[in-house]
């Protein structure tokens, strides 16, 4: 008989419904916790991996710049933004030559201090010595999120990036 007693109990073991779907509704919530968070990493990440490869680009063109001994511009457009390079000093910036891999899309939208998006009609000199000529500029990506950075501002000598202050029309850069 005891057996038996043993052999029922073995049958008896397992889960019940309610346990099965307890455990599937808290795996559930937290799989959706864990989708969220993961979106706005890669739209953060997006973000900053934007700003460095801009970064780079305008580092890239102050060294050609200062190597080439020749002028050059940058023009900023809501989506992209365009090196070019010239072969005097004339003043005011016209015509010039389009670099070969100068044209840049970008996936979130360039605004201007102002919060209007770039319209290309103000391009930013750099001089033959890799130097920015004028004021400071700064440009802010078309996007309201928790990014560590989300603008640059160029300087005369350097580019920084930063995090655009509550009302969106300083950079605070580093």
């Amino acid at each position: 008989m005891s057996s038996c007693v043993h052999h029922k109990k073995i049958l008896e073991r397992g889960f019940s419904l309610v346990e099965l779907l307890v455990t599937i509704a808290i795996i559930a919530t937290v799989s959706s916790i864990a989708a969220l968070n993961i979106s706005q990493w890669r739209v953060k990440s997006g973000v900053e991996a934007q700003l460095k490869q801009m970064m780079s680009d305008i580092s890239e063109l102050r060294v050609r710049a200062l190597t080439m001994k020749l002028r050059h511009s940058i023009t900023f457009n809501a989506s992209s933004y365009v090196f070019k390079s010239y072969s005097t000093d004339d003043q005011p910036l016209t015509g010039g030559t389009v670099i070969p891999t100068g044209t840049h899309s970008v996936a979130y939208r360039l605004k201007d201090k102002n919060n209007a998006y770039y319209d290309g009609s103000a391009p930013y000199e750099v001089d033959a010595r890799g130097m920015l000529v004028g004021s400071k500029a700064s440009v802010f990506l078309d996007y309201n999120g928790t990014a560590s950075t989300d603008c640059l501002t160029l300087h005369t000598v350097r580019v920084n990036p930063g995090k655009k202050n509550a009302a969106g029309d300083t950079c605070n850069d580093q």
